[in-house]
């Protein structure tokens, strides 16, 4: 199945729904036809949970101006009303009761979990997280082909090509111990330079999975020093934690909560140079 990134994006304006993320959209006019993205049973946090907007049922010059604000922005902000748009033929409450169901799922332990998949940069790392045939099921893209988000200063397309055949693969559940990355991710790719080519972009989020996995087997206490440790790595040679000085201020950081943040801090090249040297 072929699930990519269309170049250029899909016009903004051929879409028929709009996602809207209410913990950053907290009020919009009282003209747009709603509806809420919410499962019975959590109702009462629903505040917390997004809006469907039907395109097509905006009033005309609510519409207007909607596209227009999209199609002009530019920055790395997020676009003010909405950063996701959906293609899809099929009726408002079949679009709700596809997207309410990807919300929510359970891991082995029957434990549920919320998927923020209305998120571009959630949905951006799902797409290379998760195998294909989960992925296809999960965002219903058989009946929702085309995910449009605002990520890194511009718009992208993720398109469903075609249906998936056969049976899912062994790795097909949700990886909730990799998904658990996502927000360091976030965070180094933030103090990164910005990228707007999602294979690259992919690229540097696996690579910034790697060192945070390493971070954790060199034992490093806190999310901070951990991430350091991974933009560390962006930069350093591979490997730099072998290196026998850096071997040995890891097993002490390894003890001494943010040591390894605050320490590094402060070194220059020279410094680096010195304790990443494959000589003793």
């Amino acid at each position: 199945m072929a699930i990519n990134y269309i170049t250029p994006h899909q016009t903004l304006g051929s879409h028929q729904y709009a996602v809207i993320d209410r913990k950053l959209v907290s009020t919009i006019p009282k003209s747009w036809p709603v509806i809420e993205l919410i499962l019975p049973v959590l109702a009462p946090q629903a505040h917390l949970y997004p809006w469907l907007v039907p395109l097509r049922e905006l009033p005309v010059q609510e519409w207007d101006k909607l596209m227009t604000a999209l199609t002009r922005h530019s920055g790395f902000r997020s676009p003010e009303k909405c950063s996701l748009l959906l293609s899809s033929d099929c009726s408002p409450e079949h679009v709700k009761s596809a997207l309410v169901n990807a919300l929510y799922f359970k891991d082995t332990q029957h434990k549920g979990h919320i998927l923020r998949f209305y998120d571009p940069r959630v949905l951006f790392h799902l797409h290379w997280m998760l195998c294909p045939w989960r992925l296809y099921n999960l965002l219903s893209a058989k009946d929702i082909p085309r995910w449009t988000f605002w990520l890194d200063g511009s718009w992208h397309t993720l398109e469903f090509l075609e249906s998936i055949a056969g049976k899912p693969t062994e790795n097909a559940g949700i990886p909730l111990h990799q998904l658990a990355y996502c927000g360091l991710i976030n965070q180094a790719l933030q103090q990164l330079p910005g990228c707007a080519d999602m294979k690259q972009r992919q690229q540097i989020s696996r690579r910034l999975e790697a060192l945070l996995k390493q971070a954790e087997k060199c034992e490093l206490p806190t999310e901070e020093d951990r991430l350091a440790f991974a933009l560390h790595g962006m930069v350093q040679r591979e490997g730099f934690w072998k290196a026998p000085k850096m071997s040995a201020f890891l097993q002490q950081a390894s003890h001494s909560p943010n040591l390894y943040r605050v320490e590094t801090g402060g070194w220059d090249e020279t410094r680096w140079r010195e304790m990443t040297s494959p000589q003793s």
